[in-house]
């Protein structure tokens, strides 16, 4: 009973240990792109919910996801992303947790096989963040009066932010699974 304890206060702390790195990664490292609608920029906190879904798993992820990206918008005037966010994280988290649920059953303990699987996981995220991303700016865009073809123009502006941001997610995961992974069992111990 003792061990369940200290197992669930450590995932609870490490779920906010997540939610605020995710803050950070946005907070401390942000690099604006020109864009005809909104104020994309460039960050580091998508790295960080992937490494999230990949270490806490889809539920704990999604809390410590929709916390930190929360706070960040709530903080820094993005009160109108906040719909956008919420829906795009949860969606994010449950489908890249349930592929990276089955990436690492079918690596069966295999460390290059899991090391593989999860650069797939942030490969899906962010193509899946794209497309997210697309589709909702641009249908608020159509829902505010723009005609579709001036809202899909304005969005083909504002999208490469989002692909940058899904390229450094990938190349984030390749950096830093390894290393963030040891240290999660070493403490989760």
């Amino acid at each position: 009973m003792k061990t369940e304890k200290k197992t669930n206060v450590k995932a609870n702390v490490m779920t906010a240990f997540f939610a605020a790195i995710i803050y950070l990664g946005i907070q401390s490292f942000r690099i604006p792109m020109p864009a005809a609608v909104g104020t994309p920029f460039v960050h580091f906190g998508h790295i960080f919910v992937v490494l999230a879904i990949l270490l806490l798993g889809t539920v704990r992820s999604m809390v410590a996801g929709v916390l930190g990206l929360l706070i960040f918008d709530v903080l820094n005037g993005y009160l109108h992303a906040i719909p956008n966010v919420f829906v795009s994280t949860v969606i994010l988290c449950l489908l890249t947790g349930t592929v990276a649920w089955a990436l690492r059953k079918k690596a069966a303990g295999d460390r290059k096989k899991d090391y593989r699987a999860a650069i797939v996981c942030a490969v899906v995220y962010g193509v899946v963040n794209v497309v997210i991303d697309f589709v909702w700016s641009t249908a608020e865009l159509v829902i505010a009066g723009s005609g579709l073809g001036a809202a899909l123009a304005a969005e083909i502006t504002a999208i490469p932010a989002t692909i940058i941001n899904a390229v450094f997610t990938v190349i984030g995961i390749a950096i830093l699974y390894i290393p963030v992974r040891q240290a999660y069992k070493a403490i989760m111990r």
